[in-house]
């Protein structure tokens, strides 16, 4: 974005020093949001790295998990949809509750997803199954896409390797270190041609909220009307 951005601000300085008065206020537009977008994209890269560096502190609060994962589902369905891939999601009848941050989840969500539609340029079917055990709640994704080789999956994880042309390497990373800092595990397994899957491992914490519910309503209780 940097050398982008430099390169198109040398060319409207050019024109601007040499003949003014031939640029179009229209040119001149189109100049500034290149460089607008080549801003953004550059702040949203260097977002990801500080997000993979440095996770935001917890918000806790009981989760309502169905609605994370369509949030992230429907953020993301310009690119479902545009791909042709095909998506279908499955729930146990019952979910314990989790104690989670909303937005950190939702965001290791979306990137689980666009890796997997990244995975399938050509379409595909991503399944997501939703499945509950006594100690976690596992959201698994499994993509049709080219998948994973040993080599691959042994590396998946270090900073900045990624198997795109355009990827920035950092999008696993930030959904590991989310999902440990809810106590939880990032499982991942694929083999070459026969696609992927993600599994994330959140802990039961339905006592813990339990207990951050009663300790507010009874601290709400001795405040003074």
């Amino acid at each position: 974005p940097l050398n982008s951005l430099g390169i198109h601000l040398q060319i409207l300085k050019r024109k601007l020093q040499q003949k003014p008065e031939t640029i179009s206020a229209e040119a001149v537009q189109d100049f500034v949001e290149i460089a607008e977008q080549e801003i953004a994209r550059l702040d949203a890269i260097v977002k990801n790295f500080l997000n993979a560096v440095r996770p935001g502190q917890l918000e806790l609060a009981a989760l309502d998990l169905r609605k994370l994962l369509s949030d992230a589902i429907c953020f993301m369905r310009p690119e479902i949809e545009s791909k042709g891939t095909k998506v279908e999601v499955s729930f146990p009848d019952t979910i314990p509750v989790l104690a989670g941050d909303a937005g950190q989840l939702t965001q290791a969500f979306f990137n689980i997803i666009k890796n997997a539609c990244q995975a399938m340029p050509d379409g595909g079917l991503l399944q997501i199954l939703c499945t509950v055990d006594d100690v976690y709640v596992h959201v698994k994704f499994t993509d049709s896409g080219k998948g994973l080789s040993d080599s691959e999956i042994s590396r998946i994880m270090e900073p900045y390797f990624t198997t795109k042309s355009s990827g920035t390497g950092l999008g696993l990373l930030i959904v590991d270190r989310i999902v440990r800092a809810h106590g939880g595990e990032l499982t991942i397994e694929g083999r070459p041609g026969q696609g992927a899957s993600f599994t994330i491992s959140l802990p039961r914490h339905a006592r813990i909220v339990r207990q951050i519910a009663c300790e507010s309503s009874a601290f709400d209780a001795s405040e003074p009307v």
